[in-house]
């Protein structure tokens, strides 16, 4: 048994270069990173982390202090999945994703960060991957730039040497956005993977609605077009609606 003798959190604000918008959340003026370092007894350490889009560090920071911190505590630190859900169950009655989530991830990442560090291995071949490589796209939080500003945007990606970008979908009018959309896809051109995000603003038949209206520009998939807990209106979106959807990163427990 090798136990956990400390847990370390800190909380920093990491300024944006200008306010960026999309079409569901607040503005975002900055963001915060929850950093987690935990010391075994055997002296080794790691650090985990988890981020938030401006709002509930403090609160992430105060369950892991609070609440994780002292059930923690001497428990084995090499028992990683016995200790997460252990967490989980510890604070169900509050927890099922949201803040507990975010504050059990920071933890978790932190005890596999002494795993791979011990054994000299990469999480990806020590979580049993085939490779370190994956396909790769750039995308902002773009929803208010005007449209040379997005385009300039664009231009940037594909000189970093993407092939798959991403934009914020959701302006007032779909016209607006069926614009921008052609005018993205007349500057990538026709061979590279275009996908464009809602960040869940819209109803089951607005996002239908604009899957008709992104069809021509050979849209790749339409991420968050609704709530995270409409499954009938995602599956009605993707059947009506004809080309692929993703979403779940608001889904935050298997």
């Amino acid at each position: 048994m090798n136990r956990i003798v400390d847990i370390q959190t800190k909380l920093f604000h990491i300024p944006l270069k200008e306010v960026l918008t999309d079409a569901k959340h607040p503005a975002h003026t900055h963001f915060e990173l929850i950093t987690c370092t935990v010391r075994l007894e055997d002296g080794s350490e790691g650090t985990g982390y988890t981020y938030t889009g401006g709002k509930g560090g403090r609160a992430i920071m105060a369950m892991i202090e609070y609440d994780l911190k002292p059930d923690l505590l001497n428990k084995d630190g090499d028992d990683i999945e016995h200790l997460a859900d252990h967490l989980e169950w510890n604070i169900h009655y509050v927890g099922r994703g949201g803040i507990s989530s975010f504050a059990i991830s920071a933890i978790d990442i932190a005890l596999w960060d002494i795993r791979c560090k011990k054994q000299n291995l990469p999480l990806w071949k020590l979580a049993g991957g085939n490779d370190n490589t994956c396909n790769a796209y750039c995308g902002g939080i773009d929803l208010m730039f005007p449209l040379p500003k997005l385009l300039d945007s664009i231009q940037g990606y594909l000189d970093k040497g993407y092939n798959a970008v991403k934009i914020k979908v959701g302006q007032p009018k779909l016209k607006t956005d069926v614009e921008r959309i052609e005018a993205v896809r007349d500057l990538i051109g026709p061979d590279r993977i275009f996908m464009v995000d809602a960040n869940y603003s819209q109803s089951v038949e607005q996002a239908i609605a604009m899957c008709h209206g992104f069809k021509p520009s050979d849209i790749f998939w339409f991420e968050e077009p609704t709530l995270p807990d409409e499954y009938e209106g995602y599956a009605k979106i993707a059947k009506e609606g004809g080309f692929p959807l993703t979403m779940g990163e608001k889904l935050h427990t298997l």
